[in-house]
């Protein structure tokens, strides 16, 4: 039993590193998480990898917005706060909804650190809304190992 336990903290101290880098995130889009709030109907959601290269991947669907999209930004910032804008996303424009895929953004060291503590958000504006319409916060997500234990048998 020593031995198992051995090698599999050898096998963590090797492998763990090269997974533990990468933090995913999550977002819900909506009006009500905009400072001040909205009361748009517009819905999206985001996931996104960060990597230990600092680079930002997103994904992002949204749609039921009450005009035209004019942009969409990562911003940094807690749920309570207008943050900066760090990178604009590149999202269609003129029109109600829309999504983007592997969006690469290169953020530096403080700016990934901010995203990893959960301290960045996404936001879409529109004609109506140009502070925005809707916004959603990025928030960390638990490490899912897989699992290597053998199905239960009944």
């Amino acid at each position: 039993m020593k031995i198992v336990v051995s090698i599999a903290t050898l096998l963590f101290a090797i492998v763990g590193p090269a997974f533990a880098a990468d933090q995913r995130l999550h977002a819900v889009l909506d009006g009500a998480s905009v400072i001040s709030a909205t009361d748009s109907k517009g819905t999206g959601e985001a996931s996104a990898v960060l990597t230990d290269d600092n680079t930002l991947r997103i994904n992002l669907v949204f749609g039921g917005l009450a005009s035209d999209v004019t942009g969409a930004a990562l911003h940094l910032g807690n749920r309570s706060e207008n943050g900066a804008a760090v990178a604009p996303l590149d999202v269609r424009t003129n029109q109600r909804g829309g999504s983007l895929v592997n969006q690469e953004v290169t953020l530096t060291p403080d700016a990934a650190a901010s995203v990893c503590e959960g301290n960045s958000y996404l936001l879409v504006t529109t004609n109506d809304r140009p502070a925005g319409e809707i916004r959603g916060q990025l928030l960390p997500q638990p490490v899912r190992l897989q699992s290597t234990a053998p199905p239960m048998r009944p």
